[in-house]
């Protein structure tokens, strides 16, 4: 039997061909990690981004309606609904009662101060998915708010 050459021998040994297969499962994890992460990332984005004009619709059906009262002069008590322009949201208007303030004084004394004068009122936007809701609290003159 003849022996190979020992220069192929040393040449095999010095310069592999390929990849082992320890070498190619790892480098498979981290790849499959670093997608992994990457998918996160994206659907934490897209999240947001739906998120954001879930936002910029509740805000818009809230200009709308107080836009409608002010121009009316006449903030109802209480009122709830579905909004035509938008299906699925409905919106909530419950009075909550005359504005008052926790007034801290110069010697630490805290008061509470009540303002007849101002109403304060409380509008809900739900968005169809009901999952969470937007709230906005205002104060309306009183002579503006219509008598339950």
């Amino acid at each position: 039997m003849k022996l190979p050459n020992p220069e192929f021998q040393a040449s095999i040994v010095k310069y592999p061909g390929g990849f082992t297969l320890l070498e190619v499962l790892v480098a498979t994890a981290i790849t499959g990690i670093a997608i992994g992460v990457c998918m996160a990332i994206f659907t934490q984005g897209h999240s947001e981004a739906f998120r954001g004009a879930e936002v910029k619709t509740a805000c818009n059906i809230a200009v709308r309606l107080l836009d409608r009262w002010k121009s009316l002069k006449r903030y109802p008590a209480s009122e709830s609904g579905e909004v035509e322009s938008n299906p699925g949201w409905s919106y909530i208007l419950k009075e909550s009662g005359p504005v008052s303030s926790a007034v801290t004084l110069p010697d630490g004394e805290t008061r509470m101060i009540e303002s007849d004068e101002l109403t304060e009122i409380t509008l809900r936007i739900v968005p169809p998915d009901r999952k969470r809701d937007f709230s906005l609290t205002f104060w309306v003159p009183s002579k503006e708010v219509e008598e339950r």
